[in-house]
């Protein structure tokens, strides 16, 4: 069972204090005054809590006194037996002769002060328990460089003599591995003499964690994250993910792992942070760990309108990988919230999907970020939905007859938009009425599907669907009549269109049924004008009178009425010629 983030720190702080007892006790006994202040002491504890079993312990059980503290007296030990470089005397030596002062060997474990070690190292021992890269390198790169390290191989053979736990060379060949990663050469740049409060470049400050993470320092150098800590930090980890683990921050995020920087020598940054993995990896990553990432962010933090909108576009556009214009295709539950670590800010504040989605893209519409009310569709929506669905499509509006008749436009079509309801109950599934609700008047019925049999009741919807297809045969009404009489609109240019058999069917063979009223206002014309015509006629002949009469009417005058006439013959005449020319009943005549 593994515990929580609370209850490991808890475990943490009590083990730190347990350890610090018995270390002090040990001391004492042997009649040793330790200072639990000093650095050397601190390193010593942090030492026993990082070790692989400590760190089990902390992660799966509660802490209590009578079970933790045999488990850390054990541990105790077998950090005394472990080997690791001495930096200011540049060899391998046992944690029983790095420091005398803090941890002295028990006197019945403690090497006889005469004890004479062999000369000369048992080199084909450590052959036969290293791999051939790992001799190798000790061989060849180490021992040439460090001669004087030959007295702690020498110490580890000795001990090896009477303990032959495999884990001793185990360890013994991490140690060399990690130092071939790093120093391929065998040239090692100590760094026991390292300042912490000076100015540290970046090679330096990785040259100081891979030297404690080999091993080469028991600890970082005093202050060494009181100056330029963050930086420092944000270094550290960096090359601890990339170049040592060479994984993802965020796979070390997921792991949930609350001993991972202790395991890997980066306590003092765990404690910088304030034991938060999540705070850690941000620093490091900000662009890749944002602060709801497994970890929980504060009340306050949310109310930032902000923060919001980036935790929404966060969610949406990087962990699931979705465009703002692909929301209306997706089916978006509130459970995506809850599964990324964001369901207090949603429930808080949105307890909506779409409010939310709004919030963090309001330049998309309603219906592109989740479903909408019935009531929501009006005139002027209805008509934006589906003049954006046809332009989504990337169609012209000249286009959409042939979309129909392709079947590329059909009731699909509204649903792959999220507008198969709007669809469905507001236009009853009628393509014609759809478009018509966004462009009024640019099409006729029949142009955008099939025309239901009861359309052709209507004698005025027979007129309109002949006199389109006779404009489309490029004649204007007025030129219809005469175009019949000289064939030159015939059945057969009806049977160019869709609705070409159905208005054949209903002319029963004269054209002229389907253009009844052009043929009756053609018939009131030529009554109106015959009427006209008469007229005019009698007009002329009442011009015609004798001179006589005229001279005896009019005298000396005359002249002048005569003239005045025959202006006004004349002008009857001209009217009459305008209206044969219009007039296409006497066109012909």
């Amino acid at each position: 069972m593994t515990l929580t983030a609370a209850q490991i720190s808890d475990n943490y702080e009590k083990t730190y204090q347990l350890t610090a007892d018995i270390l002090t006790q040990k001391f004492k006994a042997r009649g040793y005054d330790s200072d639990p202040a000093s650095q050397d002491f601190i390193d010593l504890c942090q030492s026993v809590i990082g070790h692989e079993t400590s760190v089990l312990l902390l992660q799966q059980k509660s802490f209590e006194r009578t079970l933790y503290q045999p488990i850390l007296e054990t541990v105790i030990d077998e950090v005394k037996r472990t080997f690791f470089p001495d930096t200011s005397k540049k060899r391998f030596l046992s944690i029983d002769a790095l420091d005398r002062d803090i941890l002295p060997a028990d006197t019945e474990e403690a090497a006889p002060e005469n004890e004479v070690l062999p000369d000369t190292l048992p080199i084909a021992f450590f052959e036969e328990i290293l791999t051939p890269e790992a001799f190798q390198y000790l061989s060849e790169k180490l021992l040439p460089k460090y001669e004087d390290w030959q007295t702690g191989l020498r110490l580890f053979a000795r001990a090896a003599e009477n303990d032959t736990d495999s884990n001793r060379y185990d360890l013994l060949e991490d140690k060399i591995s990690l130092l071939r990663d790093f120093y391929p050469d065998g040239d090692i740049a100590f760094t026991h003499d390292v300042d912490g409060l000076s100015k540290l470049d970046k090679d330096q400050v990785i040259q100081t964690f891979i030297n404690v993470y080999i091993g080469m320092e028991r600890s970082f150098p005093v202050n060494f994250l009181q100056k330029d800590g963050e930086n420092r930090c944000r270094l550290m980890i960096r090359f601890l993910i990339e170049e040592i683990l060479k994984t993802e921050p965020e796979t070390v995020l997921n792991a949930k792992d609350e001993t991972f920087f202790i395991r890997h020598r980066l306590q003092n940054v765990y404690r910088y942070f304030n034991y938060s993995t999540n705070r850690a990896l941000r620093n490091a990553y900000p662009e890749m760990i944002p602060p709801w990432l497994h970890s929980r962010c504060s009340a306050n933090y949310w109310e930032d309108a902000g923060n919001r909108i980036e935790a929404i576009r966060w969610l949406f556009e990087e962990r699931l990988e979705m465009t703002p214009d692909s929301f209306y295709r997706q089916s978006i539950s509130k459970s995506v919230f809850a599964k990324h670590g964001l369901s207090y800010m949603f429930n808080q504040y949105y307890n909506s999907v779409s409010k939310a989605l709004g919030e963090a893209y309001p330049h998309l519409r309603p219906w592109e970020i989740g479903k909408v009310p019935f009531d929501f569709w009006s005139t002027e929506t209805t008509a934006e939905a589906i003049r954006w669905m046809v332009a989504k499509k990337g169609w012209d509006v000249a286009e959409l007859p042939g979309k129909v008749r392709s079947k590329e436009l059909n009731r699909k079509t509204f649903s792959e938009f999220g507008l198969a309801t709007l669809f469905e109950k507001k236009f009853s599934k009628s393509i014609y009425r759809a478009i018509s609700a966004a462009w009024p008047g640019r099409f006729e019925p029949w142009e955008l599907g099939k025309v239901a049999s009861e359309y052709w009741e209507s004698n005025e919807n027979i007129y309109q669907a002949s006199v389109w297809i006779a404009e489309k045969e490029g004649l204007q009404k007025h030129e219809i009549p005469p175009a019949i009489r000289e064939k030159r609109l015939t059945a057969k240019s009806f049977s160019k269109y869709s609705i070409g058999a159905a208005l054949k069917k209903l002319a029963k063979g004269r054209l002229e049924h389907l253009f009844s009223p052009l043929f009756w206002q053609e018939h009131k014309t030529f009554l109106e004008e015959h009427k006209l015509m008469r007229k005019i006629a009698n007009l002329k002949k009442s011009e015609k009178k004798t001179n006589l009469f005229e001279f005896f009417l009019y005298g000396l005058f005359m002249p002048e009425v005569q003239r005045s006439s025959h202006d006004r013959v004349r002008r009857y005449r001209r009217m009459e010629r305008r209206i044969q020319q219009r007039s296409i009943i006497y066109k012909d005549q």
